[in-house]
C-alpha cells in the first residue's frame, strides 16, 4: 500500500508541475512578443464616414448606467448613436435614464418601427418585456441588431461603413477608442471586428481581488490578444467590441452561448473575416469585489468556453485560420482544464505528503539526506521561480504601465498563483452546469460608486438651463460654451478620474479645478497664464482645443 501511495504522489507531483509548467511557460513567452498596433501612423479623419451604433445591454443597472451613457455622449463622435437595450429590469434602470436623459432620449418598445422623424435622435432606449426579455445577452444583442439594420436601411447607409459596437453598462470609454476603430475599419475592409483592451476602473481596483482582475485583463489577456495578432485570431471580449455590420451573420447574429463574444469572433474567423486589437486604447469597467460573485462570473465564462468546443471540427478544417491560429484557439479552450488539473494534482500530492509527515511515515528526509543544504535550497528556488516569477514579472510590468505602488505590484505578483487557484471552483461549477444541462445566464453584479453623482456629467450641465438637445449634441456655440464650460469640464474630468490609468492620474483628477485632462494627449495640464500647457489640439468640448481653455474654476 505504501509503495502505491508513493507512486501516486510521484505521479501527481509530476503531472502538477508539467501542467503548471506548460501554463507558466506560455504566459511567460507571450510577454516577449513585440506589440502590434495597426495603422498607428494613420490619423483619424471625419471624412472616413464610419457610422457607430453603440449598444449597451441592460438588466438591473441603475447603479452605473447613467455614467456610462454620459461617457459615450461626451465623446461627441460624428455619426454615433447610442442604443440602450433594457431587458425588463426590475430596478430603477429605466427611471434613472429617463431622469437623466428624458429630454433627449427616444424611448421605443422592442419591435416598434423606427420612423424617419426619429433620425435626429442620438440616444435610444429600447424596452424589452417578458417573456421575450431576460434570455441572455445574445438575445438582447439580436434585438439591437434588428433595430440597427432597420435604421441603416431607412437612412440608406452602407452596412460596410457601419459599426455595431458593444459595451457593458459599467463602462467608461474615451473618444480616441472610436477614432482608432474608425481608422482600422476604414483602412482594412476585410476586418470584421476590432477589440479594445480592457481595464478595471480605480473605484473597484483598490481591492485585492479586482486588482488581480486588472492585472489579468491588462497584462495576461492583453499579451494573449497581442499574440493573436500574429496568429490572426484576436477574439472579442464583449466589452469594447466593435463589429462591422456587414460582417455580422444576419441569420444568427449572436447565439445563446454563455461566452457569446468568443463564439461571435470564432464564427467571424471561420467565415474569413480578420479581427484586430486596439493595442494603445482601452475601455474601463468595474471589477468583481466578492469571491462568490467572482466564481459565478468565471463559471459562466468557462461554461461558454465548453460550449465553443463544438467548433473544433470547423476550426480544424477551416481554410481561413492558420495552423498557429488553430493551435492557439484550441489551447485557449483547454486552459481551464489545464489549470484545474494542475491544482487538483497539487492538492492531492501535498495532502498525502503532509499526512505522511505528521504520522512519521515519510521517507522525504531519507531521500533528501544525500543532498547538501545548498543543493536543496537551489531546487526550492527553482521550483518557487517556476511558480512565482511569472506573476512577479507581470506585476512589475503592470507597475511600469500604471505607476501603481511597487509594494502593491509585488504582492499582487506573488498572489497570482493563488488567484489562478481561485478559479478552479468556477471550472468545476461550469463542468457541472454543462453536464446537467443548465444554461441560465449568470449576471455580473454592479456597484454604485461612492463619488458618483445622482445624474451624469451632461445632466449636471443642465443646471444652467441649457437645452438638453444642445448639450447632447455638444453644440459649439460660443455662448453655450461660455456658460457651461466650467461645469461640463469639471464633471467630465471627475468621471474620467474614476477610471484613471493609475493612482497618480486619479489624484490629479481630484484637483479638477486646477488641472484638466486633454482628450488628445491624455495628460493632465496645469494652468499657466490662464491657459493649459498642451502642444496638441484635442477637443474636450467640440470646437475648443485644450490649449485654448481659459481658467474658469476658482
Amino acid at each position: 500500500m505504501s509503495s502505491f501511495i508513493y507512486t501516486l504522489v510521484i505521479i501527481t507531483v509530476v503531472l502538477s508541475y508539467l501542467t503548471m509548467g506548460v501554463y507558466y511557460l506560455w504566459i511567460s513567452l507571450i510577454a516577449f512578443f513585440p506589440k502590434i498596433q495597426r495603422w498607428k501612423e494613420l490619423p483619424y479623419d471625419e471624412e472616413m464616414d464610419i457610422h457607430f451604433f453603440m449598444v449597451i445591454p441592460c438588466l438591473n443597472e441603475e447603479a452605473v448606467i447613467a455614467n456610462t451613457v454620459g461617457s459615450v455622449l461626451e465623446a461627441d463622435m460624428k455619426n454615433l448613436r447610442l442604443i440602450v437595450m433594457d431587458d425588463d429590469s426590475r430596478d430603477k434602470t429605466v427611471a434613472v435614464l429617463e431622469e437623466a436623459f428624458g429630454d433627449i432620449m427616444l424611448s421605443l418598445d422592442d419591435g416598434s418601427p423606427f420612423l424617419p422623424e426619429y433620425s435626429d435622435r442620438k440616444l435610444i432606449l429600447v424596452k424589452r418585456k417578458l417573456p421575450n426579455a431576460q434570455k441572455g445577452k445574445g438575445q438582447s444583442l439580436n434585438a439591437a441588431y434588428r433595430l440597427v439594420g432597420e435604421i441603416i436601411e431607412l437612412e440608406g447607409l452602407k452596412p460596410s461603413k457601419c459599426v455595431m459596437g458593444v459595451i457593458d453598462a459599467d463602462t467608461y470609454v474615451r473618444r480616441r477608442v472610436f477614432e482608432r476603430t474608425a481608422v482600422i475599419m476604414h483602412a482594412e475592409r476585410n476586418v470584421g471586428m476590432v477589440q479594445a483592451r480592457i481595464r478595471i476602473g480605480t473605484h473597484t481596483r483598490d481591492y485585492l481581488l479586482p486588482l488581480g482582475q486588472d492585472i489579468e485583463f491588462f497584462m495576461y489577456l492583453s499579451n494573449m490578444q497581442n499574440v493573436r495578432e500574429y496568429t490572426g485570431t484576436v477574439s472579442a471580449a464583449g466589452n469594447g467590441q466593435f463589429n462591422r455590420f456587414s460582417a455580422i451573420d444576419p441569420e444568427m447574429p449572436w447565439t445563446d452561448c454563455l461566452l457569446e463574444d468568443y463564439d461571435f469572433s470564432l464564427r467571424l474567423l471561420l467565415k474569413g473575416w480578420r479581427t484586430r486589437l486596439l493595442q494603445d486604447d482601452r475601455v474601463y469597467q468595474q471589477g468583481v469585489l466578492t469571491y462568490r460573485r467572482f466564481v459565478r462570473q468565471r463559471s459562466r465564462w468557462c461554461q461558454g468556453g465548453l460550449q465553443c468546443m463544438s467548433y473544433w471540427g470547423l476550426i480544424k478544417n477551416s481554410p481561413y485560420i492558420s495552423s498557429y491560429g488553430k493551435v492557439e484557439l484550441v489551447f485557449f479552450m483547454l486552459l481551464p482544464f489545464i489549470t484545474m488539473l494542475a491544482v487538483f494534482n497539487q492538492i492531492i500530492s501535498w495532502f498525502v505528503i503532509m499526512y505522511y509527515l505528521f504520522t512519521d511515515q515519510s521517507i522525504i528526509f531519507e531521500l533528501m539526506a544525500p543532498f547538501s543544504t545548498g543543493q536543496l535550497a537551489a531546487v526550492l528556488i527553482i521550483i518557487s521561480s517556476i511558480i512565482y516569477l511569472p506573476g512577479v514579472i507581470y506585476g512589475l510590468a503592470y507597475r511600469k504601465d500604471t505607476k501603481e505602488s511597487l509594494l502593491v505590484c509585488l504582492l499582487a505578483g506573488f498572489f497570482q498563483p493563488i488567484y489562478n487557484a481561485f478559479q478552479v471552483p468556477a471550472v468545476i461549477m461550469a463542468i457541472w452546469r454543462q453536464a446537467i444541462g443548465k444554461r441560465s445566464w449568470i449576471k455580473t453584479a454592479r456597484y454604485k460608486e461612492d463619488n458618483q453623482t445622482n445624474g451624469t456629467p451632461i445632466r449636471l450641465a443642465l443646471a444652467t438651463d441649457v437645452s438638453p438637445v444642445a448639450v447632447a449634441a455638444a453644440v459649439t456655440s460660443p455662448a453655450i460654451i461660455a456658460n457651461n464650460k466650467p461645469q461640463l469640464l469639471l464633471n467630465a474630468n471627475r468621471n474620467a478620474g474614476r477610471h484613471a490609468d493609475s493612482n497618480a492620474d486619479r489624484n490629479a483628477v481630484r484637483h479638477a479645478d486646477r488641472k484638466h485632462k486633454c482628450t488628445q494627449c491624455r495628460n493632465f495640464r496645469t494652468f499657466v497664464d490662464d491657459h493649459i500647457l498642451c502642444g496638441k489640439k484635442g477637443p474636450v468640448i467640440p470646437g475648443i482645443s485644450c490649449r485654448k481653455y481659459t481658467r474658469q474654476a476658482s
